[in-house]
């Protein structure tokens, strides 16, 4: 038994330093984004004093799954619903996101896993239709789908870095989206929107929340969906997604107080939503 119980506090404490690490790497770019947001609304106010020591985490008393603890308080979903996690690491990641709140005031934008555990109680539940619904609509404007006119440099560069990722894609699905250079989209057919439904549909609502993020931010659910998968990595993600503005920048220049803050911006979106996948051990070897 006395073997057990130290068995499982080594196992904490490997879990917390590897959440500690995660939440590390994410917060220096994290930082970058903090400070472009004060820039962007200096006057916006904090969502209160830091009201508590120690942030912790703890398996939950019914029911299952992680709780976070801020000293002895439960924490709870901004709907008051009870916040249980489904692995210790997300549970240890979030707990970590609130141990690095300052002093002086909790900072909402700094937790992007909070933010998205919170989404997926809340809102997935009530909301999963209308989800699902909206990202197969808007594939139809998918970034990846959506070329510029064929023969211009820009096309070129796309279809270099973007068609193998189309591949993958309709290896994945089944079925092959196509691209146009129409100012309406592509217009996708219905056979590769029933591909994509039934994929969507095989996420639960932690995975979903984390792949309707992803979308949002990339503009692209093919990108979504191979970041989901882990065979895209961060910043292989971010360079397909940046594609088209890095391009701009290559003709006209960077405009500092701009494009740098989108670019950290981004990475923090792009990133979170990736941790949160792997901190649920999302099994990134299964087919789409």
């Amino acid at each position: 038994m006395v073997k057990g119980l130290l068995w499982r506090e080594s196992s904490q404490r490997t879990l917390q330093g590897l959440s500690w690490r995660l939440l590390q790497g994410m917060m220096s770019t994290e930082s970058a984004a903090a400070k472009a947001e004060h820039v962007a609304a200096s006057k916006k106010k904090l969502a209160g004093k830091r009201f508590y020591e120690k942030a912790n985490m703890r398996p939950a008393d019914k029911g299952g799954g992680y709780e976070v603890l801020l000293d002895h308080r439960v924490l709870r979903t901004p709907a008051k619903k009870a916040l249980r996690l489904p692995t210790p690491a997300l549970a240890l990641a979030l707990a970590a996101e609130w141990e690095w709140q300052d002093r002086s005031g909790v900072r909402s934008f700094t937790m992007p896993l909070v933010r998205l555990a919170s989404i997926t109680i809340d809102q997935i539940p009530i909301d999963k239709e209308k989800i699902i619904a909206s990202l197969l609509k808007y594939c139809h404007t998918d970034a990846l789908c959506c070329r510029a006119e064929p023969g211009s440099k820009l096309a070129d560069k796309q279809t270099r870095y973007w068609d193998p990722l189309l591949d993958w894609a309709e290896k994945e699905l089944g079925a092959r989206l196509i691209v146009s250079s129409s100012i309406f989209g592509a217009n996708q057919p219905q056979h590769v929107l029933n591909a994509l439904e039934k994929t969507l549909r095989n996420l639960n609502d932690w995975e979903l929340a984390a792949v309707d993020s992803l979308a949002s931010s990339s503009r692209s659910l093919v990108v979504a969906l191979a970041v989901a998968r882990n065979h895209l990595k961060i910043d292989q993600a971010l360079d397909i997604i940046r594609l088209e503005e890095e391009h701009q920048i290559d003709e006209w220049g960077l405009v500092e107080g701009g494009h740098d803050i989108d670019i950290a911006d981004l990475r923090v979106r792009i990133s979170a939503a990736s941790i949160f996948l792997r901190l649920l051990g999302y099994n990134t070897d299964k087919k789409l």
